[in-house]
């Protein structure tokens, strides 16, 4: 899976990736585990490149980074990373949720810096994630 790569766009997220990221448990999880300090919020990437999508229904079945939410809130949930490239100029991971009817083409990441200014980029927009491992 190393070098293989997801190409989507970008959209607005319903808001939860925000709150998430900034939780004590995950925060500290995401340092330790993934090595990203995380900016407040993620950048949702919606795959809809044909070549990609088997790529990340695979990156799905794969070793994973584990994040594990020692709370049972009614928001709170267990998560899988990779690391990733983004747009080949900043690490990232992705963090893929694993909950329940979670879109299916929805690649949510997390970076140490707020992507959509560092790189100017908006809704709509192509991204390419790049797969570190």
């Amino acid at each position: 899976m190393r070098g293989e790569q997801l190409i989507g766009r970008l959209a607005t997220g319903i808001g939860m990736g925000t709150s998430f990221t900034q939780l004590p448990w995950a925060k500290e999880q995401f340092i330790d585990r993934v090595g990203i300090d995380p900016f407040p919020g993620t950048i949702n990437v919606i795959v809809d490149d044909p070549e990609s999508m088997p790529v990340w229904v695979r990156l799905k079945q794969t070793a994973s980074i584990r994040m594990e939410n020692p709370n049972d809130g009614p928001y709170d949930c267990d998560a899988k990373c990779w690391k990733v490239k983004i747009n080949g100029k900043i690490d990232g991971a992705i963090v893929y949720p694993l909950v329940d009817g979670y879109p299916r083409a929805q690649v949510e990441v997390i970076a140490p810096v707020g992507v959509r200014d560092a790189l100017g980029i908006e809704d709509g927009d192509t991204v390419t994630l790049m797969i570190r491992r």
